[in-house]
């Protein structure tokens, strides 16, 4: 078996600071390495990239909402070419983390409460518009059209590279409202 320290060593991540840290990335890292096999991040369409699914699942994972005290919504653009979630899938399993709601249009979006937004094909100055709305509201996004990522959503991810990645803005993290393990923020941009 694969000690997990030796795959993040090997993947550049060196120097851990403490314990603690070595522990979070070690847990994030079989995280995304067990849940292509968890039901909740079972694609529902063949184009579908489960490697998204298991990043995005990954950052919800250790994101604390303030005042939040039952499971995070997930608003997901129906625009999104990266990433699906089987709503029957995410209801059965026992250890889900957060519920699934697809839109179309934030407007006409149903009556419901985005603890987290993952957007598709909107553009940066798009995904700034909409954020602003959630103002005062603790909010995470996540962008798939964004890979300067210096404005718009706070996780950027980078499909086109490999491994695949994730950038954050930190700007818009700290207007966010939400709070995110700092580990995590090591493991940006470096792949998992």
């Amino acid at each position: 078996m694969i000690q997990p320290l030796k795959v993040l060593r090997s993947r550049g991540i060196r120097n851990l600071r403490t314990h603690s840290q070595e522990k979070v990335l070690t847990s994030l890292l079989l995280l995304c390495l067990l849940l292509p096999e968890a039901k909740s991040a079972e694609a529902s369409s063949p184009a579908a990239d489960t490697t998204a699914n298991r990043i995005v699942s990954g950052i919800i994972s250790f994101t604390h909402w303030p005042g939040k005290t039952g499971l995070p919504r997930l608003c997901v653009f129906s625009s999104a070419k990266h990433i699906a979630f089987s709503a029957d899938a995410a209801n059965m399993t026992p250890a889900r983390s957060f519920n699934v709601t697809y839109i179309t249009d934030w407007k006409s979006r149903p009556d419901v409460q985005c603890d987290a937004i993952y957007f598709g094909r909107e553009t940066p100055r798009q995904q700034s518009a909409i954020l602003a709305t959630t103002a005062g509201k603790p909010t995470l996004s996540i962008a798939e059209n964004n890979p300067e990522c210096i404005s718009g959503a706070v996780f950027c991810l980078l499909m086109n590279q490999t491994p695949p990645a994730f950038s954050v803005n930190l700007d818009s993290l700290s207007r966010s409202g939400v709070r995110v393990s700092p580990d995590v923020l090591l493991l940006s941009r470096k792949g998992y």
